[in-house]
């Protein structure tokens, strides 16, 4: 502990390294502190939180946590805050990490680990996630896997006790478990940087141990590293079952959601495996076309490749080249396991690899005597990439704040409509899907005749010519490579969790409408759709999206089919 502390004083004394994060912090989130947006799970918190639904699903570290903080209230400003100060310290975290492996081959100073921990936290696929409320724990997560993998190199240490080492490992088995309490993803992101800090080694120190502290023997690295990941699995089931059994949260197993298991059988059509990699590929791979943080993931993968793949021939080393092999292969087993292409709000990994890439750069550039405008012109290169990565962070928070007030509007005319022209006192099925605007998310879409699209055809038409189709809007408008900016609270609110409207009750709620509630009665609800499309209702806010039935009112969003 006291030389973890040390280490994070190196930096937080490092005036340029302080300042310069601060103020990456303020550009990328400054803005999403400030103006507060309501949306998925914010109307859901105490379910969450409070009833257990989080550990139910496999989320249990938050649900722990607001045993001892109470966070089970909506508190934008000070959560948002919080929050970016704990992800500031967790990528500092990281670069302590790394920084301990690096020496004393490599001594870098403090302050250039601003650019590494600038890319990590200004990576923009982080808004897909950090919109939702508490971030699903990531600011905290990624902290917790820096501090077990801090663990898992004490514990393969040349220089301490067995009995230490031992203690050292099942510390980081613990964290590990905790981190996958805040989001499963986050045992990816565990093995992930364990490849990372092998690589570190092997390419710097060389295959037999020597002047590195850190055993460089790939034996000792799997299996110290495959019983922790199982003994962190197994942590994670303990504790999931001793919080239903002392909370009985199987009582809510009425909810419609999924247990967030690691494993288990998930295709169950025929060639569901196969076009899940597919979409894998245009997701991560063929998007960096037109996603920025998808563009800076396949750059750094490439970049990683040439560079093992150039020191692992020079050193004869060919577990170089397989470490990136590793790293570009292990997302492609977490969209396996989950039986989809991973979304882009559980791919905690992706800011990960692009500040090792950083990294890597940085130590050829220290390691070797260059011109000086060679590392003149990366430190400008690093300055646009990240004023670039700031910039998109903004555009996709002030989206989120747009798609938050149209959703206001919306619900907030709905509700003058039905105080006007119904009887209010009857329960509201809600029914149709909302679609966000064209003109509010128009930045998600690339449209039919651009350049970025006939790129993308080129990439995909000889997989297969109806793959991209997949990521068509549904308004016709053009291909969608975004997720969360083009999914509006009123579409998820519809039938969120229970196959009722109650969520968009408790958005009126959270508005001071309090005179509203939802039918519950799944019969009800079922007779309503059936009424919708029999009658062919208009979607809002044509006339007639409101029909006033003897026992309840149907308001629906789109037009039936």
């Amino acid at each position: 502990m006291k030389r973890l502390l040390s280490d994070v004083k190196v930096f937080c004394q490092c005036k340029a390294y302080v300042i310069g994060l601060t103020l990456l912090a303020v550009c990328a989130y400054g803005y999403a502190v400030t103006h507060y947006a309501i949306g998925m799970d914010d109307t859901v918190i105490p379910l969450y939180f409070e009833e257990g639904l989080a550990p139910y699903v496999g989320r249990w570290s938050l649900f722990v946590l607001n045993k001892i903080f109470h966070i089970a209230d909506f508190v934008p400003w000070m959560v948002e805050l919080v929050s970016v100060l704990i992800l500031m310290l967790s990528v500092t975290l990281w670069c302590v990490l790394w920084k301990r492996i690096c020496e004393p081959r490599i001594v870098l100073p403090a302050w250039s680990y601003v650019f590494v921990a600038g890319i990590f936290l200004s990576c923009p696929l982080i808004s897909e996630v950090f919109v939702f409320y508490l971030h699903n724990g990531i600011c905290l997560g990624y902290g917790v896997v820096a501090l077990a993998l801090l663990c898992l190199m004490n514990g393969l240490s040349l220089k301490k006790s067995r009995k230490y080492r031992l203690g050292q490992l099942v510390l980081s088995a613990v964290l590990a478990a905790v981190a996958m309490g805040f989001y499963e993803s986050f045992l990816i992101v565990y093995i992930m940087g364990a490849v990372m800090c092998f690589f570190l080694i092997r390419r710097f120190y060389g295959k037999k141990d020597g002047d590195s502290e850190y055993s460089s023997k790939l034996l000792s690295w799997i299996g110290s590293g495959v019983l922790i990941v199982l003994a962190g699995l197994m942590i994670r089931t303990v504790v999931l079952a001793v919080l239903k059994a002392v909370y009985h949260l199987e009582e809510l197993g009425r909810y419609d959601v999924l247990y967030r298991s690691l494993f288990g059988d998930v295709f169950t059509a025929e060639g569901e495996l196969v076009m899940t990699l597919k979409r894998f590929f245009v997701k991560y791979y063929v998007n960096a076309i037109v996603y920025l943080p998808i563009a800076v993931l396949v750059f750094a993968l490439a970049f990683l490749g040439i560079y093992s793949l150039y020191h692992g021939i020079q050193r004869k080393d060919i577990l170089l080249p397989v470490c990136t092999a590793a790293l570009v292969v292990l997302p492609v087993f977490m969209s396996l396991v989950e039986g989809l292409a991973t979304r882009y709000r559980s791919a905690q990994y992706v800011p990960v690899v692009g500040a090792f890439a950083v990294l890597l750069a940085m130590l050829e550039f220290r390691l070797h005597k260059l011109p000086k405008w060679v590392p003149a012109l990366g430190a400008v290169c690093m300055g646009v990439l990240l004023f670039n990565q700031c910039t998109d962070m903004n555009k996709w928070f002030y989206l989120d704040v747009l798609k938050y007030q149209d959703a206001k509007e919306v619900m907030s005319r709905i509700a003058y409509d039905l105080e006007k022209e119904c009887d209010i006192s009857k329960p509201i099925v809600f029914r149709g899907a909302y679609t966000v605007p064209y003109e509010i998310s128009e930045d998600a879409y690339v449209s039919f005749s651009s350049p970025q699209y006939q790129w993308i055809c080129r990439l995909t038409d000889w997989l297969d010519p109806h793959l991209k189709e997949k990521f068509f809007a549904e308004n016709g408008q053009g291909y969608v490579f975004a997720e969360t900016p083009v999914v509006s609270t009123l579409q998820w609110g519809v039938t969120a969790f229970d196959g009722t409207s109650g969520q968009l009750i408790e958005f009126w709620k959270m508005h001071g409408y309090d005179d509203f509630r939802c039918e519950t009665d799944l019969d009800v609800i079922e007779d309503a759709e059936r009424i919708r499309k029999e009658e062919n209702m208009p979607g809002y806010p044509k006339a007639g999206y409101i029909k006033e039935c003897d026992d309840y009112i149907i308001v629906n969003f789109s037009d039936a089919e």
